[in-house]
């Protein structure tokens, strides 16, 4: 085998190798689904396609939890749901759905009755952030159960039913509800989140590629590319059951562009990595001076090719 073969071989290896990394793999929950079957399921997707394979209901030996909307993985890797119509928290069993009822942590700080829509995500420095659309605010939570509102009652101004967060220091993004709700006026953009003031700040219309929904779920993955989907169960106060949609988000403009379809209806939260970009960016390493610049390496230099030139010549003549 030549050199230029094993070249061209590498080189084909490798994009095999690369498209076969793909898309990441989220976890998201069904809860607004018209399939009572795997309704407020846990449930596995591929991004790059919208496959979802149903893990499990979300069970805690005693109640099922009927409205999961707040969906994130903490720095640890361990996957938190936050349940609307009872309040709960709690840390979710990856490979069956399972919750351990000695683990949940109850959030008596939200509005009883439901309608918060939660968004949620972890930062780098740990702090769980929850946005509820009941009370239009921004939310550090603790998970002993306490919580503290960021900023003024409401300062949000938008709803925000899905929330992600990327960087240190932490950078918020919030997902706006796309239908009318609460007397807010919702629509379909990308915001920024102040993480001092609470307040949100348009970046953008998610565009003409993203099909009406009512709520959504939003998350960075390990490369910084933000992911977002909708939740097309209910749209504009109509039941009419469509598969949810996959976009990625331009983080610049809150353009979307459509990757996938999902098969499930409902999902309304999205978990696709920890806390990503919080390493620090390490200046270019000044390379070390070499020996061989010298005068004395030059010299040496030019002694070595020409006695490799010597070689040659003895070689090629003998």
């Amino acid at each position: 085998m030549n050199c230029t073969f094993r070249n061209a071989l590498f080189v084909v290896i490798s994009l095999f190798a690369a498209s076969a990394n793909g898309a990441p793999v989220a976890y998201s929950v069904n809860s607004d689904s018209g399939n009572s079957g795997t309704m407020d399921s846990l449930f596995k997707i591929d991004l790059e396609n919208g496959t979802d394979q149903k893990i499990g209901k979300l069970f805690d030996g005693l109640n099922d939890f009927i409205d999961t909307e707040g969906l994130a993985l903490a720095p640890d890797g361990t996957l938190w749901g936050l349940d609307d119509e009872s309040r709960t928290l709690f840390p979710i069993n990856t490979t069956s759905g399972i919750v351990s009822f000695s683990d949940e942590v109850r959030l008596f700080g939200f509005p009883a009755g439901g309608g918060n829509d939660f968004g949620m995500t972890f930062s780098c420095e740990g702090t769980l952030y929850v946005t509820s659309v009941r009370t239009g605010s921004l939310y550090r939570v603790f998970l002993d159960g306490n919580m503290e509102r960021v900023g003024a009652d409401g300062a949000l101004g938008v709803n925000i039913s899905a929330l992600a967060a990327y960087g240190k220091p932490s950078k918020l993004y919030g997902l706006g509800n796309g239908q009318f709700l609460s007397g807010r006026s919702d629509s379909p953009n990308l915001y920024s989140i102040d993480v001092d003031s609470g307040v949100a700040t348009l970046i953008g219309a998610l565009g003409a590629e993203a099909g009406g929904y009512s709520q959504g779920g939003l998350g960075f993955d390990s490369d910084g590319v933000l992911w977002a989907i909708t939740d097309r169960g209910i749209v504009g106060g109509s039941l009419v059951n469509l598969p949810s949609q996959i976009f990625t988000l331009d983080q610049d403009s809150g353009t979307a562009t459509l990757v996938g379809t999902t098969t499930e209806v409902g999902y309304e939260s999205l978990a696709v990595a920890p806390p990503s970009g919080c390493e620090a960016k390490k200046a270019p390493e000044r390379p070390e001076t070499i020996p061989t610049m010298g005068p004395f390496g030059r010299l040496l230099a030019i002694l070595v090719l020409l006695s490799s030139g010597v070689i040659t010549l003895r070689r090629r003549f003998s």
